[in-house]
């Protein structure tokens, strides 16, 4: 994989994945071999020497096509029965690890020296966090022109060359919780760090604090980032997010997939999970993202 990473002027102290970081990388994958190939490389391309933990709950698994590819990598590699799904993936390796702190990652990420793990480590400790999340950098298309961009993008991508993707996605916010009804709103950013209650799924975090508040409800397959960091809040956890440090997210696949049937349940478990909050509303979503909560808009 060719990343051009050149461009970015980081320290190697910030974005090193050297084993004496005590940090683990966690992957729940399914049914997206390609894309775990490209998070993979990307680790590879950086000198990961950290501890990464994959799940695989897919219906052919691809662990001995991985394993062939990455003999260089610290991969520990475990297939779970098809559709355990993604919460139930990571409680999985939530138990299995052996580092205080680890790197939460969805599949379809890639790393390169913006992503500053050694970095956000520092931070989240000197913060007094429990958990970092960072910015997604995307490819994410709006105009005619950029759609084109977006083609050229997956077609190099199939060819094993990829250029760093530069629309800064960030999501983070505060939730309010009165009478059933759950207020979004968005705190102003203040680098390098800014507290909230949620941020994106990719995050570093205190393995003990996450395990503390049982990590994510198992039963939701896919939908679990809310019910995730509204737990996370009732029972004290300090979360923060920073622009300082993020991942690309590449997520380009074909709609047309078994994958895509499986996703589209999301609406369906994230509204469902959070009346365990006695939540039967979440407003000013729109107004502070764009797009309707239920829709689940963010493809992380």
């Amino acid at each position: 994989m060719i990343i051009a990473d050149f461009f970015f002027n980081i320290s190697r102290r910030d974005y090193r994945l050297d084993k004496t970081t005590d940090v683990s990388i966690v992957i729940k994958t399914f049914e997206r071999f390609d894309n775990l190939k490209r998070l993979l490389d990307s680790l590879r391309r950086l000198n990961c020497q950290l501890p990464i933990l994959v799940a695989d709950d897919s219906k052919e698994p691809y662990e001995t096509k991985i394993k062939t590819l990455f003999p260089d990598l610290n991969i520990q590699y475990y297939v779970l029965p098809f559709d355990t799904g993604l919460s139930g993936g990571r409680n999985f390796l939530l138990e299995r690890l052996a580092t205080s702190y680890f790197v939460l990652c969805d599949d379809d990420f890639i790393f390169d020296k913006r992503s500053r793990i050694n970095w956000m480590k520092e931070q989240l400790v000197m913060n007094n966090l429990d958990i970092l999340g960072g910015v997604f950098f995307e490819y994410r298309p709006t105009t005619g022109w950029q759609w084109r961009w977006h083609v050229q993008m997956k077609r190099l991508l199939k060819r094993n060359i990829l250029l760093p993707a530069t629309i800064v996605y960030n999501y983070f916010g505060c939730y309010t919780i009165d009478n059933g009804v759950c207020t979004v709103t968005q705190p102003t950013y203040t680098p390098p760090v800014t507290g909230c209650d949620f941020c994106h799924n990719f995050f570093i975090a205190k393995t003990a604090s996450v395990r503390n508040v049982g990590g994510w409800k198992n039963e939701l397959k896919v939908g679990e980032h809310e019910h995730f960091f509204i737990k996370a809040k009732l029972n004290g956890l300090r979360v923060g997010t920073t622009q300082e440090a993020g991942i690309i997210h590449a997520n380009f696949y074909d709609t047309e997939n078994d994958y895509s049937f499986f996703r589209t349940r999301e609406k369906e478990f994230k509204v469902d999970a959070l009346k365990e909050f006695g939540i039967e509303k979440v407003v000013n979503y729109r107004e502070v993202f764009g797009y309707t909560f239920e829709a689940g808009a963010n493809p992380s």
